[in-house]
Order: C-alpha cells, then structure tokens, then sequence
C-alpha cells in the first residue's frame, strides 16, 4: 500500500491537464521567442553586411577594383547588363577593368531582403555619362555559402 500511496501522491502533486498545456503552451512560446529573437538578430546581421557589400560593389564599379570583384563575385555569376545583354563574370570583370565610362556616381533606395542563404539587394545608381544625368536601377543576388557572401547575379535597368 505504501507503494500506490507513493504513486497516489505523486500523481496528485501532478498539475491538471488545463494547467499542463498552459505551462507547455508558454514553455514553446518562451522558445518560438527565443528563436524569433535570434532569426531577426541573424536576419539584422545579414542586412548590415549586404548594405556593407552593396556600398563596395558601387565603389569597385567606380574606381574599376577588379579585385575586389574577383573576391566577392562567385564563379558563375552573371549579369543582365541594361542594354538586355547577359555576360559572365570574366566579361564583366574585363568591363569593370576598362574604367566606369560614367562619373559623380550616388546611389539610393537601397532595400535589402534576406531569405536564408539567398538575398535580393535592390537600389538605383545616378550618374553622368557623356554629360547626360542617368539612373539605373538594379538587383543584385547574393548567396551565402561557407558563412560568406557572393553576389551571384545582377540585373541592370535604365530608368526613363
């Protein structure tokens, strides 16, 4: 008897089921907080670092650092150039060496989306090419591989 007594009043030191799920229910949310708390540090890491990335592509771009693309471009990246022209990383890296063709360079309406390992970069670059001010806006795709970001593709658009 003292055995299932023991269990007897183990069992009713039990909370009820009500009370079980209430506690379970706050146990997973305290975790889904903690998780949701860590994908939007991880997510606000990875924004700062694209607007980093994207501010250094211009700046390659502009002073023709054909290392730095040879750095942070990944292998089979490849470019829609405005005039509807797709080249791979190697023309492209021959046309960033032959100089921008365009000055007083500015860029705005940057927006970052991140989506895991992937992430969209969107803007619009201003400049002066043959004394005529343009814009061109933009979408650079980056991946993240090894904990490394690469830009893995850009598309390019004149904007009338």
């Amino acid at each position: 008897m003292s055995v299932s007594g023991e269990i007897l009043t183990r069992q009713s030191s039990k909370l009820s089921p009500t009370k079980q799920s209430k506690e379970v229910d706050a146990i997973l949310e305290t975790r889904e907080d903690s998780m949701d708390a860590q994908a939007r540090a991880e997510e606000a890491e990875a924004v700062a670092i694209l607007h980093r990335l994207n501010e250094q592509y211009i700046r390659a771009f502009v002073e023709a650092d054909v290392p730095w693309y040879v750095e942070n471009l990944s292998a089979a990246f490849t470019c829609s150039l405005a005039d509807g022209r797709r080249i791979g990383k190697e023309e492209f890296l021959h046309m960033v060496a032959a100089g921008p063709g365009v000055t007083d360079v500015t860029f705005d309406e940057i927006d970052v989306k991140p989506l895991g390992n992937v992430a969209l970069v969107h803007g619009v670059t201003h400049f002066v090419r043959d004394g005529e001010r343009m814009s061109s806006r933009y979408t650079d795709i980056w991946q993240r591989r090894d904990g490394r970001w690469r830009a893995v593709a850009a598309q390019l658009t004149t904007v009338a």
